[in-house]
């Protein structure tokens, strides 16, 4: 199996499928099969003379048609493969261009992850735009850096685009790259698997290039790999991968993140979104799909650009619009037919059909717990109300035996809750590969997670929109990261995450800014904000809200070595002393959407 993106790299034939484009789904019921003809290899020519190629799958005997396309840094051959999408959409009547982007298989030049997709996106819709049978207008749909592209292009506002559906991706690649700070590990692996092409190009074979042993060195090293430190000095991707190194010099929010800055450029954009993503989406997918639905409504070039803007949430991993995510089952409604989806999206943009889909309220998501679908004018929902739950405790609110509650009671004097956060033993997910939601207790039992538990509820409390933490914290270092959690804790003791792991993190020196870091002194209490939390969850009747907080959630994210020093050049670590405290001063609470019911 192809080591494909990040969290998805070993989840199965089906979920490459899924990410693909669901070959789940065929033709209708009743539906003909037409004759399609592919083109294979077709060259569209980058501004810098770069040679693209892609594959065309278009109805035959039609002479002009709306095309939708198709950007992949995985192969369009492994698409075409896994996916059914391609002829289904042309069996639809639309032509489906499916092209490696630069630096990738059949592509020319030399592969720049996502920086070089600004202006290829231009010249790819442009170039698409003016084949011999298009009619001039073109979509783009696809999920993770399949979506990503499309921003990407869209921003650039390349003429005959017209529509897109971009799925579980990014706004801003500070929640991306970096997660308020923190720089995300997993970036390791998704490089891993893009090192055999590399390789490739610069002359090797055999073993050394091939994805297989790309994967077997994955399984065998992962963990000595997402432990080295300096993270400056991590040697896999030296002389490979010069964009890692370029990144982790840049930890603070500035020009360099520009090419990763959709949100900053929604007034650019005038075309129509349909933004998808899913409650346990990776960290970047949810918040991704919620700025940019918000920012293009406020923001959006023109009228119909900001009128044209849709977000669905499901109970979802990434790019994986199943019933299940992590053991759970979500009943058959949660599933949704995706490229029907997209393909209902594109009959009324690129085809002019009135098939209804812009009469249907802007806004669906999956409501967990009761399991229902809800629709709406706006996220989060207006009739949400910002409900405190405050941490309490006698100063012992260490792991689950200790006595640290959740109380909507604001504190009054209280003993503060102190943990020692050591970045040599982290909090540390064995399982980081698995996503969705899971029990929580394996981590709550560690006296380095503070956890905080409600009563058991009298009644349902469903909890629907952002959710943001409100921590008072002292720490001995001149930096640190604080992590919140929230968790539904079932009568067994089940505690399951209501939301992904990259949600709820903070580095301390960004406590103000993202562009300007600004150390701790130590000992001195701070007042941390910790947001990009999303959800919609029924805590049911019986059920207990639970919040737990720590330092490290390895390796989700680095682990922060509390020296001060500049990022990524540490192999010091040095234990950091955290005090948490929650008296009528400091009223460190999360605050939790709450539709009445």
């Amino acid at each position: 199996m192809k080591i494909l993106h990040r969290r998805c790299a070993r989840a199965g034939t089906l979920i490459l499928a899924v990410l693909f484009g669901n070959p789940l789904s065929g033709l209708s019921a009743g539906q003909k099969n037409p004759a399609i003809q592919v083109e294979k290899n077709v060259v569209a020519l980058m501004r810098d003379g770069v040679r693209l190629r892609a594959d065309i799958y278009r109805p035959e005997n039609v002479d002009k048609v709306s095309l939708i396309l198709v950007r992949t840094p995985y192969s369009k051959d492994l698409y075409a493969e896994y996916s059914s999408f391609p002829r289904l959409a042309s069996g639809s009547g639309y032509a489906v261009i499916v092209q490696d982007v630069r630096g990738r298989f059949a592509s020319e030049g030399i592969f720049s992850p996502y920086d070089q997709e600004l202006n290829d996106g231009y010249d790819s819709v442009e170039w698409a735009a003016a084949l011999p049978f298009s009619n001039g207008k073109v979509g783009m749909q696809g999920c993770s850096y399949l979506g990503a592209v499309q921003w990407q292009a869209a921003v650039m506002n390349p003429p005959h685009l017209v529509a897109i559906f971009p799925q579980c991706t990014f706004a801003n690649g500070r929640h991306f790259f970096f997660f308020s700070g923190a720089f995300d590990l997993s970036w390791i692996s998704w490089l891993n698997g893009r090192v055999p092409d590399i390789k490739g190009r610069q002359g090797m074979s055999g073993a050394e290039a091939s994805e297989e042993e790309a994967e077997r060195q994955w399984s065998a090293h992962k963990w000595e790999w997402l432990s080295f430190l300096p993270l400056k000095e991590f040697p896999l991707l030296k002389g490979l991968c010069p964009y890692y190194y370029e990144w982790l010099d840049h930890p603070d929010d500035g020009p360099f993140w520009d090419f990763a800055n959709v949100e900053k450029k929604h007034a650019e954009v005038a075309v129509p979104a349909y933004n998808l993503t899913g409650w346990f989406d990776d960290g970047y997918g949810q918040p991704g799909a919620i700025r940019n639905f918000s920012g293009m409504l406020r923001n959006g070039r023109t009228p119909q650009a900001r009128q044209g803007q849709k977000l669905i949430i499901g109970p979802w991993t990434h790019c994986d619009p199943r019933s299940r995510a992590g053991g759970i089952d979500f009943g058959p409604e949660a599933s949704v037919d995706v490229p029907g989806l997209v393909l209902r999206w594109f009959d009324h943009w690129l085809k002019g059909i009135d098939n209804g889909i812009m009469r249907e309220p802007p806004v669906r998501y999956f409501v967990m717990g009761d399991n229902i679908w809800r629709s709406g004018s706006e996220w989060p929902p207006a009739e949400a109300e910002p409900t405190s739950f405050y941490f309490s405790s006698r100063g012992a609110a260490n792991s689950l035996c200790g006595d640290g509650t959740l109380d909507q009671a604001k504190p009054d004097r209280q003993k503060a809750d102190r943990f020692t956060y050591d970045p040599a033993n982290p909090v540390t997910d064995f399982f980081f590969e698995t996503p969705g939601p899971r029990d929580n207790r394996p981590f709550e039992a560690r006296n380095d997670v503070l956890v905080y538990t409600s009563e058991p509820l009298p009644q349902d409390i469903e909890v629907t929109g952002d959710i943001q933490a409100e921590i008072w914290a002292s720490s001995s270092a001149r930096d640190t990261d604080f992590i919140v959690r929230v968790t539904d804790v079932h009568p067994s003791g089940e505690s399951r995450n209501i939301t992904p792991p990259l949600s709820g993190v903070i580095r301390a020196r960004y406590r103000d800014s993202e562009s300007n870091p600004a150390l701790l002194d130590p000992g001195r209490v701070y007042r941390f904000v910790i947001d990009s939390m999303s959800t919609s969850h029924v805590f049911k009747k019986g059920h207990r809200i639970r919040a737990w907080i720590t330092s490290s959630f390895f390796p989700h994210v680095d682990r922060n070595p509390n020296t001060g020093h500049a990022f990524g050049q540490d192999a010091e670590m040095v234990p950091a002393d955290q005090t948490v405290y929650h008296d009528a001063g400091h009223p460190s609470r999360i605050v939790l959407p709450v539709i009445a019911r």
